[in-house]
């Protein structure tokens, strides 16, 4: 798997769950992903946040956590991350595989106004999330 793709699937993981597995509890998460997703999330966060030099990844997650809805903040995690996994091919695999340990099919979340959840690969696919105001 490759380090893009590694990616932007750790970020559509980990951004809904974020607030919850930094808080060390699920009290809203029971609203927005199911147990398995979460257990998943904190597989994966355990990985990427275990790595050496993660800092830069915990502190764009906390930021990420208190506006889940800033695009910004999603990129700037998503950027934390990339960086973090090309210089370690290591934990790359290890999320890689943690990402693909389940029992098939996908857990797609789409949290916020004008959110796109896709369960598989939207390669070459134009998709706007503005929303209009009537």
């Amino acid at each position: 798997m490759d380090t893009v793709t590694t990616t932007t699937q750790v970020t559509t993981l980990l951004t809904p769950l974020l607030s919850a597995i930094l808080d060390g509890g699920a009290k809203e998460i029971g609203k927005t992903a199911v147990a398995a997703t979460l257990e998943r999330g904190k597989k994966v966060w355990a990985l990427v946040c275990g790595a050496p030099k993660s800092d830069s990844v915990v502190a764009k997650a906390k930021q990420l956590a208190a506006t889940p809805d800033d695009e910004d903040a999603r990129n700037d995690f998503d950027d934390a991350i990339t960086g973090l996994l090309k210089r370690n091919a290591d934990l790359l695999e290890q999320v890689a595989a943690a990402l693909a340990d389940d029992k098939g099919g996908n857990t797609v979340i789409a949290s916020g106004a004008g959110s796109v959840a896709i369960g598989g690969n939207a390669t070459g696919a134009r998709i706007s999330t503005a929303l209009e105001k009537k």
